[in-house]
């Protein structure tokens, strides 16, 4: 594999995460139906917070880029009592999302990071390929 491809997976995976973290963001203050044992009971409304896990690509026992997986969290979310809210049960329960603003935050500044540098190895990968069309010329 070779450093294009390589940093390629890996502006790839970042741009997932990237987008798992903004709906986490958007979807932060939106409640839902405590989730049931009851599997006759109607779904759960609430927002699953997204996951992302890198996964190393191999080709032939080498390293060849990242992949990125993207779950949602089943169990990501927090009883609160808000008796008001439409998707209050007689208890006056509702989920909402764990989602903490702080991490995502961090998730925010490391994919910046990581941007920066998968495009820093395409732009010296670049140069190397043009200086040896300039020697081979």
């Amino acid at each position: 594999m070779d450093a294009l491809s390589i940093a390629l997976s890996g502006l790839t995976a970042q741009t997932q995460r990237l987008a798992a973290t903004a709906s986490n963001i958007a979807n932060a203050s939106t409640t839902g139906i405590v989730p049931s044992a009851d599997p006759s009971a109607p779904a759960s409304t609430v927002y699953k917070p997204l996951q992302v896990t890198f996964v190393q690509l191999d080709s032939g026992g080498i390293g060849a880029g990242v992949k990125a997986v993207v779950t949602p969290d089943p169990n990501g979310y927090t009883v609160v009592y808000d008796p008001e809210s439409i998707y209050a049960n007689s208890e006056g329960l509702i989920a909402a999302p764990n989602i903490d603003y702080a991490n995502e935050l961090v998730n925010l500044i490391e994919t910046r990071l990581a941007y920066r540098a998968n495009i820093s190895v395409i732009k010296t990968q670049d140069a190397m390929i043009g200086d040896l069309l300039d020697e081979i010329a």
